[in-house]
C-alpha cells in the first residue's frame, strides 16, 4: 500500500502506529539499533538489503551505525502492528541524528555475508617468509609487520575466491598475484621511527572488506651510534680513507676479539661515510650480534671515497668501460683499506686467528682480491655477488668461504663471474659453501641486492665465527 503527499500527512496526523519493536520510527524511516544489519532490517519492510543499500546511498553496506536514520519502504510486516491510538494524537517527530562514524563502533555484518581474502602474505627481501602478525585469518583485518632498517620494499600477495577483485593501495592487482610496495630510502629516513600502511581491499559486487598492514621499519639509530667515524691517511698510497669503526661497548683490552672487515659496494663511494653503516646491514649486523652477547667482535668498515666513477676497490669500473683487461686487479683503495686493517689490529686487542672479511658487489670483488693478495691474514670470507680472478683463486684454497649470489643478478652476471669463480675454486680444491638464490627470489630493487638476504642469514653469521686459522 502506497501513501504519498497530502494523503500521508492527513493519515499521520490522525493515527500513530505503535510498533512492537522499539527500533522502528515513522513509516518511511528506521533508526538503527545496536546489533542491526541490513539483512536483519530488510524483512521487516518486505524488501532486500540491496534495495536498502541503494536507496540510502550506502557505499559500504557492511557498515551501519547505531542511531543512523535509514530510508525504508512504508509497508511493514503485519506482526509489528499491535495497536492504533486515537486520531487526536500527533506523531512524534523523528529528527535525523548527526552521524559521526569515527566515534561509533560499526555494526558487524555476519561472516557469511562478507567478502574476504583467502590469502594475505607480505614478504621482504630477507626471504624469511610471511612476516605479518597476527597470523593471517580472513576475519582479521588489521596486521602489523616489522622489517629491518635496510628494507626499502615489501611484496604483497593477496588472493580471494573467484569473482573477487583486489586492490593494493588503490591499484588493481590480479587475484593471487604479487605486487611490490616501495618504502622510502632517502637520507632523512635513516635512524628514525617510520611506519607505512598498506591497504588491501577485496570487493565482490557491492560488498567489500578492507585489510590494513602497518609496516614498521626498525629505527637503527642506537646501532649507528655504536660506530665511530674516523679517517686514515695511508702512507703507501697517499689515500685518505674515511671509515666507521665499532668496538664493543664492554671492550676489555685483556681479551682478544675477532674482527670483521666489511667492504661496501659501488653506491657508497660518493656518499657520506655514515652510509657504509646505514644503507645496508653489511657492518651493523655484526655489531648488533656483538652487543647482544652472541658473537663479540670489532667491526671495521672503510670507505672507498671517490667522485671518480672509474675508481673502485678493484678495476671493475674500468673493465666495464673497456679500459681494463679484467675486473679483479686491486686498486690503491683496496691497498689502503688492507693497511688500515693492519693498523686497527695493532691498536686494539684482536685475535689474529679470527680475522674475517666480507663484501658486497664491488666489495665482493675486493674480498676475493685482497684475500688472494694476503691469504695468510684471513680465517674466513663471505663474498656476496662478486667474482674472482680465476687464474689466482688457488691462493684461497685453504680459506673457508660462504659465497652468496642471485641466479638472476642483472649487475654481476652469474655466467660471467660466479660460475667461472666456482669452477676455478673446485679445480683448486677450495673449501667453500654457496647460496645461490633462485630467479625471482630477490625481488627489489633488483636481484643484485642479494646481500640483504645474505647478511640476514643467522646460520651464516654463526658459521663465520666458528672459523679459525
Amino acid at each position: 500500500m502506497k501513501r504519498c503527499g497530502k494523503q500521508w500527512t492527513a493519515l499521520a496526523l490522525a493515527s500513530l502506529l505503535v510498533l512492537g519493536t522499539a527500533s522502528s520510527a515513522l513509516a518511511g524511516q528506521y533508526v538503527v539499533q545496536k546489533g542491526d544489519y541490513l539483512s536483519k532490517i530488510a524483512p521487516k519492510y518486505n524488501t532486500t538489503w540491496r534495495v536498502l543499500a541503494e536507496k540510502n546511498n550506502l557505499k559500504n553496506p557492511n557498515l551501519i551505525y547505531p542511531n543512523q536514520v535509514l530510508w525504508v519502504p512504508d509497508v511493514e510486516t503485519t506482526e509489528q502492528v499491535t495497536e492504533q491510538k486515537p486520531a487526536e494524537q500527533k506523531p512524534v517527530e523523528q529528527k535525523p541524528v548527526e552521524q559521526k562514524p569515527e566515534a561509533q563502533k560499526p555494526v558487524e555484518v555476519p561472516a557469511e555475508e562478507k567478502v574476504a581474502l583467502t590469502q594475505l602474505q607480505v614478504d621482504d627481501i630477507t626471504l624469511k617468509g610471511n612476516g605479518i602478525a597476527p597470523a593471517f585469518d580472513p576475519a582479521v583485518t588489521k596486521y602489523t609487520m616489522e622489517v629491518q632498517s635496510d628494507i626499502y620494499s615489501v611484496k604483497v600477495t593477496a588472493a580471494a575466491e573467484q569473482g573477487v577483485s583486489i586492490t593494493v593501495d588503490g591499484t588493481a592487482v590480479e587475484n593471487g598475484a604479487s605486487t611490490v610496495v616501495k618504502l622510502p630510502d632517502d637520507y632523512e629516513h635513516y635512524g628514525v621511527d617510520y611506519s607505512q600502511d598498506i591497504v588491501i581491499v577485496a570487493t565482490k559486487g557491492d560488498q567489500s572488506t578492507t585489510y590494513t598492514v602497518t609496516v614498521k621499519r626498525v629505527n637503527a639509530a642506537d646501532v649507528y651510534a655504536l660506530f665511530e667515524a674516523k679517517e686514515y691517511v695511508d702512507k703507501e698510497t697517499g689515500v685518505t680513507m674515511p671509515y666507521e669503526l665499532y668496538v664493543p661497548s664492554n671492550y676489555d683490552a685483556s681479551k682478544e676479539y675477532p674482527i670483521v672487515f666489511a667492504l661496501h659496494g659501488s653506491g657508497q663511494r660518493t656518499q657520506s661515510v655514515d652510509m657504509v653503516i646505514k644503507r645496508y646491514e653489511m657492518a651493523t649486523v655484526w655489531a648488533k650480534d656483538s652487543e647482544a652477547g652472541l658473537r663479540e667482535c670489532i667491526v671495521l668498515a672503510p670507505q672507498c671515497a671517490t667522485q671518480d666513477d672509474s675508481e673502485n676497490w678493484t678495476s671493475l669500473m674500468e673493465y666495464r668501460k673497456g679500459t681494463a683487461e679484467d675486473a679483479f686487479e686491486m686498486s690503491k683503495y683496496s691497498v689502503a683499506a688492507y693497511n688500515l686493517l693492519q693498523d686497527v689490529m695493532k691498536e686494539y686487542s684482536v685475535d689474529k686467528d679470527r680475522v674475517y672479511m666480507t663484501g658486497l658487489s664491488a666489495g665482493g670483488f675486493a674480498t676475493y682480491a685482497i684475500a688472494i693478495a694476503h691469504p695468510e691474514t684471513f680465517a674466513a670470507l663471505v663474498p656476496v655477488c662478486g667474482g674472482a680472478d680465476t687464474e689466482k683463486v688457488s691462493a684461497l684454497k685453504d680459506i673457508p668461504m660462504w659465497i652468496f649470489h642471485a641466479a638472476d643478478d642483472p649487475q654481476v652476471n652469474v655466467d660471467e663471474f660466479l660460475y667461472p669463480t666456482l669452477k676455478a675454486l673446485d679445480e683448486a680444491g677450495a673449501n667453500y659453501k654457496k647460496t645461490i638464490y633462485e630467479a625471482g627470489a630477490v625481488f627489489a630493487p633488483s636481484a643484485h641486492f642479494s646481500w640483504t638476504a645474505a647478511y640476514a642469514t643467522e646460520d651464516m653469521r654463526a658459521w663465520l665465527f666458528e672459523q679459525s686459522k
